[in-house]
């Protein structure tokens, strides 16, 4: 429940359409595994979280689900009691950033510059685990380059959909560290916040 949303997000915006037969039978898993509340986990059996609800939300739309459609109303409705798309986690940030419904102020940096230390030491990329480093390499390419989808109809849309607010009136980088409650599973320590503070500063 969140590798279905990184794919279709990213095939939308590389514009690699599905074809029917696969758009309907993602839409129908979709449905299948919403929660009673209308919204999504970050696997089947968890309960809906901001994350889950707000990305598999936009995955059905990009699909072809009407925002008027009984199953977009509501997870709509379980998003925005959650508090809307603000309190995702930084995945969640990173690919409504990358979708261009979140604007990229509002994440933390991801430092692709740590690619440049010297290989021995001892925190360098390439001594992380794999699915770390596969991971957070292309993610700190695209926030370096603060890749987004090109605005159009649906773009637009979510933007409206996905806050319990005005989009253009939301604070940004006040949303960096803000994680909804039900996603909250670490949360940050002072000293974490004190250094992420500093590096966008240097």
């Amino acid at each position: 429940m969140f590798l279905i949303p990184g794919l279709v997000i990213g095939s939308y915006v590389t514009g690699m359409p599905f074809t029917l037969e696969e758009r309907l039978e993602i839409i129908r898993y979709l449905f299948n595994h919403a929660n009673e509340d209308g919204g999504w986990g970050i696997h089947i059996e968890g309960d809906s979280t901001v994350f889950g609800t707000a990305l598999n939300y936009c995955a059905m739309r990009i699909l072809g689900v009407k925002a008027d459609h009984p199953v977009a109303v509501k997870a709509r409705a379980c998003l925005h009691k959650l508090g809307g798309a603000t309190g995702a986690p930084s995945w969640g940030k990173f690919w409504l950033s990358v979708l261009n419904v979140y604007d990229w102020d509002g994440n933390h940096m991801v430092p692709l510059e740590l690619w440049l230390f010297p290989d021995w030491l001892p925190f360098h990329p390439h001594r992380w685990w794999i699915h770390t480093r596969n991971v957070y390499l292309p993610m700190g390419y695209l926030y370096a380059v603060r890749f987004k989808a090109e605005e159009n109809d649906l773009i637009l849309a979510l933007r409206e959909e996905l806050y319990t607010q005005d989009y253009y009136s939301i604070d940004w980088p006040a949303q960096r560290s803000h994680v909804a409650q039900v996603d909250l599973y670490t949360p940050h320590t002072t000293v974490l916040e004190l250094i992420l503070r500093r590096a966008r500063h240097v």
